[in-house]
């Protein structure tokens, strides 16, 4: 395979805005590829809303061109990586304004976080971690091959020098083991673009060696593996650190636009069963399950927040599968839901909650989107149904002790994954055999996993809760008085799940633990009985072993949003009417308490939940979860 998709000339400008230094106010607007209006239509949307956040007219260069975050209240560093998308607008709309806003941001980053020895740093005061060069480097490659013809020649050829700057800084800063496996990936297709941006034939040579020897980095499920230190790191259970948001949206995408490119199907081989494998975590409306990932405290509900998209991989590789098309279109639509005012928020919930968006969405998915409108060919054939479309019974995922369970209309995840990213302090993803994830076909996630406890893991990458509602929404038993000592904190505990079409049962036998799993006095230990059937879930909960005087409880967050109305015929019988429907929660043997309607929410991943409680007597607690047509 020899030629590139990248070169295809998706839209000819006229011409006159042809020639060398013509701008996009000259160029004339053509329609994009076949099949891809709405990615066209949503990223304008949003290259719209970056717009407006823009910075203009302050005295002196300063903070000028920079994106200014409406729930951060910073710029962040990378901002500048929307010049491609705005550039991709440009050419679409022949309007000049998103010249300008490109030329602007790149000269704000320029000042302020680009570094004498060629690479930029993610913050200008909050993080001089350089890593991110290979993500600049990528945006900047991308509007130079793309839409370099829109800019004038000095600019231009500004643009071409400082990329140059910036692959000779990667030359000896990436190796197969720099930072997490999403740079190193990255990196393959970062010098692979800059290798025709620059005109450096070896670039190519360097982007091979990277991208081959990545091909090291999968299971034998599919999925890629090194999101956590070492890469090749096994746990006591045998597990690997594994991120399903980056992997689908930052390092699967590079690695397959790279393939791409270059015609390499040595690459292309793995990467289409890898998309395969992936795929099996989405969920009917679009969202990706990452309730378990080693690098969830950055998880939402369409993807993960600093990464770019899915859409490059799924769109671009749909020929070689017609349901990968489906992927991409369903999470499209999702992240077009969660877009209010131009931009992106982090989950469905987070405007209805009171919380801002963070730009960083925003400006970081463009460039998935610019990706497609330049690259896609005419529409295909798609096939409508995606895995856990259908009621399969059960999937296993060993290598992160995680297992899918699909039964009539409910979709539900376990793990007991024994990965913590954040040890030893702990509050990563759940573990200890939770339900970290349930999803009824019409009425929508009922419970999901955010992280244990919520910890600001990469500063200024994630935003900062707001007030006491802000509250873990996992599903878990823990000590009262004590609601650090959690079931979500056993990494060892075990777990054990069978089924089939019409039947799964998991239980789970572990020690309630603190975050750095320290047991409290006594030892406490916990049985968990989880059971999914066509009519609904199941859990029992027992723990036995507590010191004198201590109680336990089971704690269910059920995802409902405020305006969703919530009765309670009884003390042991909660009904909330949702679209399409009604979610029946019963307790069998105890009284909620603490029956407040008010919603609790969490940044991970963008949801409100109305916070059910049940203390444990001896013989603990069974409640059962149901959906009834809407009355």
């Amino acid at each position: 395979m020899t030629s590139r998709p990248h070169r295809r000339d998706i839209l000819q400008l006229s011409a006159t805005a042809g020639l060398l230094g013509a701008s996009a106010a000259n160029a004339a607007p053509k329609p994009a590829s076949t099949g891809i209006a709405a990615y066209s239509s949503l990223l304008k949307v949003w290259c719209d809303g970056l717009l407006d956040h823009q910075v203009r007219g302050l005295k002196g260069a300063g903070v000028n061109g920079a994106l200014l975050c409406p729930a951060c209240g910073i710029v962040h560093g990378r901002c500048a990586d929307a010049v491609y998308p705005l550039l991709r607008v440009a050419r679409s709309t022949g309007d000049g304004r998103y010249v300008e806003a490109a030329r602007a941001v790149q000269s704000w980053s320029e000042a302020h976080v680009s570094r004498s020895d060629g690479s930029w740093v993610n913050d200008p005061v909050l993080s001089d971690w350089k890593g991110i060069t290979v993500f600049r480097v990528a945006a900047l490659a991308e509007a130079l091959v793309h839409h370099g013809d829109l800019l004038d020649a000095s600019t231009r050829q500004a643009w071409r020098a400082r990329l140059a700057q910036a692959c000779g800084f990667l030359e000896t800063f990436i190796t197969i083991e720099t930072g997490n496996i999403n740079y190193p990936v990255s990196a393959a297709y970062a010098f692979s673009l800059s290798a025709e941006a620059l005109g450096r034939p070896d670039y190519e040579a360097r982007a091979k060696g990277l991208a081959h020897a990545c091909l090291d980095y999968f299971t034998p499920n599919g999925l890629l593996f090194g999101e956590g230190h070492p890469h090749d790191r096994l746990t006591p259970k045998g597990q690997r650190p594994v991120d399903l948001g980056y992997n689908v949206e930052e390092s699967l995408p590079a690695l397959a636009l790279y393939g791409l490119r270059t015609g390499d199907e040595v690459v292309l081989e793995r990467v289409v069963p890898s998309l395969q494998a992936h795929m099996e975590f989405m969920l009917p409306d679009g969202a990706w399950d990452n309730s378990w990932g080693s690098r969830n405290y950055k998880w939402t509900w369409w993807g993960s927040r600093t990464s770019d998209g899915c859409h490059p991989a799924y769109r671009l590789l749909a020929d070689r599968d017609p349901r990968f098309a489906e992927v991409s279109t369903r999470n499209l639509a999702l992240m077009a839901d969660c877009t209010h005012d131009g931009l992106l928020y982090g989950g469905p919930h987070y405007r209805d909650h009171g919380y801002a968006p963070c730009i960083h969405h925003t400006f970081s998915h463009a460039k998935a989107l610019a990706t497609v409108i330049d690259l896609a060919g005419p529409a295909l054939a798609v096939d409508r149904t995606l895995p856990r479309d259908a009621a399969y019974g059960l999937k296993r995922f060993p290598e992160v002790g995680t297992h899918l369970a699909a039964v009539g209309p409910w979709r539900a995840t376990f793990t007991d994954y024994d990965f913590d990213y954040l040890s030893p302090a702990g509050g990563g993803h759940a573990s200890g055999g939770a339900i970290s994830l349930l999803h009824h076909m019409l009425l929508g996630p009922v419970l999901a996993s955010s992280m244990t406890r919520y910890k600001v893991v990469e500063t200024a990458n994630q935003q900062t809760p707001q007030d006491a509602t802000h509250q873990v929404l996992t599903a878990r038993l823990e000590i009262v008085g004590r609601e650090e000592v959690s079931s979500l904190n056993d990494l060892a505990a075990e777990l054990i799940v069978e089924g089939s079409p019409q039947q799964v049962r998991a239980t789970a036998k572990g020690r309630l633990l603190t975050p750095d799993g320290q047991a409290p006095n006594g030892g406490p230990r916990y049985d968990l009985a989880y059971e999914l059937t066509p009519t609904g879930f199941t859990v029992q909960a027992r723990v036995v072993g507590l010191a004198d005087g201590a109680s336990a409880r089971l704690i269910l967050p059920v995802i409902s949003r405020r305006d969703e109305r919530v009765s309670r015929p009884g003390p042991r019988l909660v009904e909330i009417t949702k679209r399409g429907g009604r979610l029946i929660v019963e307790s069998l043997n105890g009284d909620f308490s603490e029956s407040s309607d008010a919603r609790i929410f969490n940044l991970v991943p963008g949801l409100e939940a109305l916070a059910l409680k049940l203390p444990l007597g001896p013989t603990g607690v069974k409640v059962r979860i149901e959906a009834k047509p809407a009355s």
